[in-house]
């Protein structure tokens, strides 16, 4: 009777810990909503970063036929990219900006017509174009976007003029990616300071923005990007 008890506990055991084996198997073949999405943010950002390179090299390319300037390769933070997910309720590779660059070139859309012309030419050419997208808002704002397809995901390329790039970074930024004197001289001639369409756009979009404050702050928008229309006009 013993020897019988002793089986069967020891069988029980057995049972006991395949149960637990299976049970903790099961958790790794299914893993939650959430872990699914940072396993795909991890993917998506480590493929941002192989096809950065590329994407730079061929922003360049073109941008050196026009006497235009390129901003250094640019990587959207996990941070960043989680919270565009959230907001455009995407995936990751939805994402078409997670590594992006920017030709500057031209000072009216006239100029910058051939670079784009030839972006989207080039990245044709080598298999690589995405789609086109010219951005135009109410208060004054625009540029143009040419995303790079690749195997998994998009990257992109802007093309803005001289102003427009002026009017959307920051000081230290403008200035180490068109040089002082471009910089002095956009200064110059509008007498404003630089990146201030992305401050007033900021403002727009925030949720505790009221009616009047959007207004308000569009209405300052208007009158500073009417500052970079006629910029080089002779």
């Amino acid at each position: 009777m013993k020897k019988y008890l002793n089986l069967l506990l020891a069988t029980l055991l057995v049972i006991s810990g395949m149960v637990g084996i299976t049970s903790c198997s099961s958790n790794d073949d299914n893993p939650t909503e959430e872990e699914l999405f940072e396993q795909e943010m991890t993917a998506a950002l480590a493929d941002a970063q192989a096809y950065g390179p590329q994407t730079e090299a061929i922003a360049k390319e073109v941008a050196a036929r026009y006497n235009g300037c390129v901003t250094e390769i640019n990587y959207k933070t996990r941070e960043s990219a989680t919270r565009k997910c959230k907001t455009d309720n995407c995936r990751p590779y939805d994402l078409k900006d997670l590594a992006r660059t920017t030709i500057i070139a031209g000072w009216d859309s006239t100029e910058i017509k051939p670079v784009i012309d030839d972006l989207v030419a080039t990245t044709k050419e080598r298999g690589f174009f995405g789609r086109y997208k010219h951005q135009t808002s109410d208060y004054g704002y625009w540029g143009d976007i040419i995303n790079l397809q690749f195997e998994k995901l998009m990257t992109e390329v802007q093309v803005k003029t001289y102003g427009m790039f002026y009017a959307a970074q920051e000081e230290a930024i403008v200035r180490s990616t068109i040089g002082d004197d471009l910089y002095n001289y956009i200064h110059e001639k509008t007498g404003v300071e630089p990146g201030m369409s992305h401050h007033y756009y900021e403002i727009m979009r925030a949720d505790t923005s009221s009616v009047a404050t959007v207004e308000y702050y569009k209405q300052l928008a208007i009158q500073y990007h009417e500052c970079f229309e006629h910029i080089n006009d002779k």
